[in-house]
């Protein structure tokens, strides 16, 4: 039997472009319902109770099967353990225990897979801090510092070390707004 599996991971597909690659293969669809990483209850039911010896799995990028080369690693000797394919879409590479794959064509494959877990968690990290009400990206300073600084810069009365420790302003930030 074939199947799909699919996952709300949306680094290169989103839900809907997994479905219609997918929907060009006979095949049944699982598909988990989260991005959790830890949670994946779909998962282990077709790897554990519906994936059988000759079954294909399809997926549209590795990042969907698994979140570390650790457990992609897992996931593949099982999956030759039971005989079952595995066929990735995107790349149009197949991983079975019959093929052997050009070393260099699983290497960038190893290395697009880790490039996408870390845009994924970097995605996944500023979303849940977002909604944890928590402001995203570098402090803003204080205007008022930095109006000091410029009157102190002005008077010539301190040295750039004095300034910098009166109001917290760098020296390059300090320079970048007196000519403005």
């Amino acid at each position: 039997m074939n199947y799909g599996y699919i996952r709300p991971i949306e680094l290169h597909d989103t839900i809907a472009e997994q479905h219609s690659k997918l929907s060009k293969f006979s095949l049944t669809i699982i598909e988990e319902s989260h991005t959790q990483t830890e949670i994946r209850k779909e998962l282990n039911t077709l790897f554990y109770s519906k994936l059988q010896s000759g079954d294909v799995l399809y997926i549209t990028d590795l990042c969907i099967l698994a979140d570390t080369s650790y457990q992609l690693e897992e996931l593949i000797a099982i999956a030759q353990e039971m005989n079952v394919e595995i066929y990735i879409i995107n790349a149009e590479v197949t991983i079975s225990q019959n093929k052997h794959m050009n070393f260099n064509k699983f290497l960038n494959l190893l290395n697009q897979f880790q490039s996408d877990m870390i845009k994924f968690r970097t995605k996944s990290g500023i979303a849940k801090a977002k909604t944890e009400g928590k402001t995203i990206g570098r402090p803003k300073r204080n205007d008022i510092n930095l109006k000091n600084a410029i009157d102190m810069y002005h008077s010539k009365k301190y040295t750039l070390e004095e300034i910098k420790e009166a109001t917290n302003i760098s020296r390059a930030t300090l320079y970048r707004h007196l000519n403005k």
